[in-house]
């Protein structure tokens, strides 16, 4: 396998504020693991249930968190980004501005739905408030647990067409159930990913993770293809609309 530069898109680094890193140390032996995998840059994406928080308390403890562990990073870290694993409720879109979560000050929101999501007509017009009403491109989060959009690539591909990019945790390449992986890989096929991430929680049960996924992407698509992924974390940090491979 090639060695990559990388941009970790989705983890739960930051320590304290979720179900991800409960302390600094943890935070920095995941930045850590990280580093040693090849990734350079972390947009950190702790979770944001707006039902259960308002908007301005979680940014307070998100900053604070961020802040702790800026404070804490040895010279050789990555680079790190503060933004949002972001649930998509109505609740969500009664705020005047939703800046403040996008990633690198740019249009992409990491966004989250229900597991048993059907990306109803509710949903979709939901998801378009986001994009005309907040200045919001959707990067939907962990594409692969939605069965809805694994057995419907026209859904995901509408869901493209209207500005949302698509997130695919890196190790399900490589431990989804064959009959799922072989659908995800059609989806990576059409065009239909755009980044990866790790998603990684801690360092045991949900660590950061990157071979085995890289790897399988490699031999199926070729080393392009992880350059492509790459070159799409950079266009979403730059606030640049990505491309489909």
């Amino acid at each position: 396998m090639g060695n990559y530069l990388l941009t970790e898109m989705h983890c739960h680094v930051l320590p304290g504020i979720d179900d991800g890193a409960q302390n600094v140390e943890t935070s920095l032996a995941m930045l850590e693991a990280l580093r040693r995998q090849g990734v350079e840059t972390v947009v950190c994406t702790p979770h944001y249930y707006s039902d259960s928080i308002s908007l301005s308390d979680f940014l307070t403890k998100r900053d604070n968190a961020y802040n702790r562990l800026c404070g804490a990073l040895p010279a050789q870290a990555p680079v790190l980004y503060a933004a949002a694993e972001v649930y998509v409720s109505d609740y969500l879109l009664s705020y005047g501005s939703l800046d403040a979560l996008k990633i690198a000050g740019g249009d992409y929101m990491l966004t989250e739905h229900s597991f048993s999501e059907t990306f109803s007509d509710h949903t979709l017009e939901r998801l378009e408030n986001l994009y005309y009403d907040f200045g919001v491109r959707p990067l939907l989060a962990h594409i692969e647990r939605y069965e809805t959009l694994l057995r419907d690539p026209g859904l995901l591909e509408e869901l493209v067409q209207m500005g949302c990019a698509a997130q695919v945790n890196i190790s399900s390449f490589a431990d989804l159930p064959r009959g799922w992986r072989k659908k995800l890989f059609k989806l990576f096929d059409r065009g239909l990913v755009h980044v990866i991430g790790s998603d990684c929680h801690n360092m045991d049960s949900r660590p950061p993770e990157y071979g085995a996924g890289l790897a399988a992407v490699e031999k199926a698509f070729g080393a392009s293809a992880v350059q492509h992924l790459q070159k799409n974390a950079q266009h979403i940090l730059r606030g640049e609309p990505v491309e489909s491979f």
